[in-house]
């Protein structure tokens, strides 16, 4: 039984057998037996060297950005725009937020900071209308000192032991960024009262260019007294006298006079 549609016959001119698995030359693509297949078998008409082989797919990445051919090994694509840049070129504007939405960002983000602002200033004005009203006064000024000591800035130089804290008050005269109702201050109790003033207005940042002529002083805040006259005073004379208390609120204000209004320091 023949088969005449089966096989190949090989294509040097001195052989032609029939192979039923006949072999292609890589090279000139002619079909070859077994024994010829090889190049150097069948003295093959088209050197290796003239082969042209598929060239490899090169693994680097080139950045999208125009004019620049850096390459990388790893692909890095911007993960808004699905792209490739290279890291010089990583911030490409993609991301970029207009002026009109970061305004909008900040709005936001500030509105619960304006609602907790606003509720913790209701909080802190009960608990210092309680704090008048109470009749423990030893329990009062304990809670008075915490809340100063919580917030309170001051001089780095003054050790710890020697600290004595009040809640002072602004000149009504001081205007500025940095001013606010009140702020919680440590000073060294061993100063005088005129080394005091001059420590509080540093922290406080108060301006020494002031319309007024008259002199910085400190009043009581429940009474609005002055609290002493006498710059040379120390601390701690006022405090063995119950002049003044550790955590006291105290208001320091540009005034001759003998006493302030606290209506106005509220």
């Amino acid at each position: 039984m023949e088969f005449p549609n089966t096989g190949e016959n090989c294509a040097l001119d001195n052989c032609k057998q029939l192979d039923f698995l006949p072999f292609k030359c890589d090279h000139c693509q002619l079909t070859f037996c077994k024994n010829h297949f090889n190049a150097e078998s069948h003295k093959c008409s088209k050197p290796q060297s003239d082969v042209t082989l598929p060239k490899e797919k090169s693994s680097n990445y080139v950045c999208s950005k125009e004019d620049c051919k850096e390459t990388s090994v790893v692909e890095m694509l911007c993960y808004k725009c699905k792209i490739h840049f290279c890291l010089k070129h990583r911030y490409h504007g993609c991301m970029e937020v207009s002026d009109d939405e970061t305004l909008k960002k900040l709005k936001k983000w500030q509105i619960p900071k304006r609602k907790f602002a606003q509720a913790k200033a209701i909080v802190d004005q009960e608990v210092t209308d309680s704090l008048r009203k109470s009749k423990n006064t030893a329990m009062a000024n304990k809670v008075q000192l915490m809340r100063v000591k919580s917030t309170a800035i001051g001089p780095k130089n003054v050790p710890i032991s020697e600290r004595c804290y009040f809640l002072v008050y602004y000149p009504k005269t001081v205007s500025n960024k940095d001013a606010t109702v009140s702020k919680g201050i440590f000073t060294n109790k061993n100063w005088t009262i005129g080394k005091i003033i001059d420590s509080l207005v540093e922290v406080l940042k108060i301006p020494s260019n002031t319309s007024t002529t008259n002199k910085l002083r400190l009043f009581n805040y429940n009474t609005g007294a002055l609290i002493s006259d006498q710059m040379d005073v120390h601390l701690t004379d006022l405090f063995e006298n119950s002049m003044l208390i550790d955590g006291q609120r105290i208001i320091l204000e540009y005034s001759d006079d003998t006493s302030v209004d606290v209506n106005l320091y509220k």
